[in-house]
């Protein structure tokens, strides 16, 4: 199997169709004639991981984020961003992203999330989120621990007028997801779960009647990346997770 055919096989189950305009997904760096021998996984591209994946045999790295993602006026070895681009041609390690088609994917991202934490009659949610019912009613905390634990997250942090509420009906959206309050509202959300809004934006949402849990969004995507590395592996070619982190995990006091 070449570069060519490896990105083929992804978009039969994360069509590059459904990246959007503003994303980078696909071949960021590397020859699509060239053969793979192993491919490794991972949320960012840094140059720990390239260097990790090479050390591991891997000349293909997968990452969710795109390594490029705005116009480059130098590449150099004096930013995380040139020298992640500079190890991977010297390694000749092949740099693909699976960004927004991934989150937007059947099975993708959002899907996952939902899976793990026992979503039933799921429903698209925007563009990107899903929203679901869970399994039994239980109280706002003790689903706050049911997440945190499902998604394997430091911390959940819940906005909400009244914190005795129940859990019934929950929405989410990986990453940023902050302008989907309003369709989780009016979907009759419970709860909606994402990352990376700002104050205004929770406090309109809260102010609204949305109970709002707001979870690291690295590690929120994080929680999809062994689901992406399963489907690549249906290809035939041996995956593995190259476990870097581009930012270590919070320090919660």
């Amino acid at each position: 199997m070449n570069i060519r055919e490896l990105l083929n096989h992804i978009g039969t189950f994360a069509p590059f169709e459904l990246a959007e305009d503003w994303d980078n997904s696909g071949l960021l760096i590397g020859c699509y004639g060239s053969d793979v021998k192993r491919v490794g996984v991972c949320l960012d591209a840094v140059s720990e991981a390239v260097i990790e994946a090479d050390n591991q045999g891997c000349n293909v790295l997968v990452t969710h984020h795109p390594l490029i993602f705005r116009p480059l006026k130098n590449i150099t070895d004096n930013d995380e961003q040139g020298r992640t681009i500079i190890e991977a041609v010297k390694r000749n390690v092949a740099i693909i992203a699976s960004h927004t088609n991934w989150d937007k994917a059947y099975g993708g991202v959002n899907d996952t999330l939902a899976g793990l934490i026992k979503l039933k009659d799921t429903e698209p949610l925007g563009t990107f989120g899903v929203i679901g019912t869970l399994p039994e009613k239980m109280k706002i905390n003790d689903f706050a621990e049911y997440v945190k634990s499902s998604w394997k997250v430091s911390r959940l942090d819940i906005y909400s007028k009244n914190l005795n509420d129940t859990v019934s009906r929950a929405a989410l959206c990986g990453g940023s997801g902050s302008e989907f309050w309003k369709s989780a509202k009016k979907m009759n959300a419970d709860i909606y779960l994402t990352a990376d809004m700002k104050y205004h934006e929770i406090s309109d949402a809260v102010n609204d009647g949305m109970t709002i849990g707001l979870v690291n969004h690295g590690e929120m995507e994080r929680a999809s990346i062994q689901e992406l590395a399963r489907k690549i592996s249906e290809s035939g070619i041996e995956t593995v997770i190259i476990d870097v982190e581009a930012l270590p995990k919070p320090m919660i006091i």
